[in-house]
C-alpha cells in the first residue's frame, strides 16, 4: 500500500461509517457459488459510481470509463475463536466478496459485497486497488484467502497449511499459525482489558470488514441500513513501506 493511500485511508476514515450492523450469524454462513452470483449481481449498474469515485481521486485529470470485472472473491478475515483457540474454528471468517473494478486508464478499484441479516447482498464499500483480486488470482485450486487486518497479512489456507502470500516465508502447519496468532492478540480478544479501556488495535470479534486505501460510502442508490458500523479506533502509523491499522464495529 502507498503512502498517499495510506494518506487517503485517514481522510476517508469518516466516510467509512455505516448505519446498522451485519448479524455474525449471516456473516458465518456457509458461502457457495450461488453467493458468489448473487454478491456479484449487486454491483450491477453501479459503473457511474465508479466513474464518480476515480473521478475525485486526487490528481484525477480525463474522465475514464469503468468496467466491472466478472470475478467475486471470497476474502476471509482472522477469526477470534481460531485466536483464542476454540476446537474446530476455522483459521478466517467470512467477511466479503471483492469484486475488482477497472477504470480506461488503468487504474483499479474493488467493490466490497457483504450479506446482510436478511441474507440479501449489497456493495457496502469502494476500495481503491486490486489488493484481493491479485492475491486471490495467486492461491492453488481449493485454498482459501485469509487477511490478517492487524498487520494486513494475506495468507493462503488449504490442507492444514497457511502460506503467506504478503510476505515471501514458508508455509506453516493451521497448528503453529494458531498459536502465532494467539501470541499476538490472545490479550486483546473482546473482553480483555486491552478491549474494554479501548486501546488501539484491539481485536474486535464483530468487525469483519475492515475499509482499505481510499475507500468511500456504500453508492446512494443503495439501501446500506443494513451495513456494519465500521469506526475507525486504531492508529496508523507509516514505518518505510509498512502501516498497521485497526477497525472496530460497536453492535448495535
Amino acid at each position: 500500500m502507498s503512502r498517499r493511500a495510506v494518506v487517503l485511508a485517514v481522510l476517508t476514515g469518516a466516510a467509512l461509517l455505516m448505519t446498522a450492523p451485519v448479524s455474525g450469524a449471516a456473516q458465518a454462513a456457509v458461502i457457495g457459488s450461488a453467493d458468489a452470483v448473487a454478491a456479484h449481481t449487486a454491483a450491477a449498474g453501479l459503473e457511474d459510481t465508479l466513474v464518480r469515485f476515480f473521478a475525485q481521486a486526487p490528481g484525477a485529470q480525463a474522465p475514464v470509463s469503468v468496467r466491472i470485472e466478472p470475478d467475486a472473491y471470497p476474502v476471509y478475515e482472522l477469526s477470534p475463536d481460531f485466536v483464542a483457540g476454540k476446537p474446530g474454528a476455522a483459521p478466517g471468517e467470512f467477511a466479503y466478496f471483492a469484486i475488482p473494478a477497472r477504470a480506461s486508464d488503468g487504474r483499479t478499484a474493488t467493490l466490497w459485497s457483504v450479506r446482510g441479516a436478511d441474507g440479501s447482498w449489497q456493495i457496502g464499500n469502494i476500495a481503491s486497488g486490486d489488493v484481493e483480486s491479485a492475491y486471490a488470482r495467486q492461491l492453488p485450486a481449493g485454498a482459501q484467502l485469509l487477511h490478517e487486518p492487524q498487520v494486513d497479512a494475506w495468507y493462503a489456507v488449504r490442507d492444514g497449511r497457511v502460506t503467506p502470500l504478503s510476505e515471501q516465508r514458508p508455509a506453516v502447519a493451521v497448528a503453529d499459525y494458531q498459536r502465532a496468532v494467539e501470541g499476538r492478540y490472545a490479550d486483546k480478544l473482546p473482553g480483555s482489558v486491552y478491549d474494554r479501556t479501548g486501546e488501539a488495535g484491539g481485536f474486535d470479534a464483530t468487525s469483519q470488514v475492515m475499509p482499505r486505501g481510499d475507500g468511500g460510502t456504500a453508492p446512494s442508490s443503495h439501501d446500506t441500513g443494513w451495513v456494519p458500523l465500521l469506526i475507525l479506533v486504531g492508529v496508523l502509523a507509516v514505518s518505510g513501506a509498512g502501516y498497521v491499522f485497526h477497525l472496530r464495529r460497536h453492535p448495535a
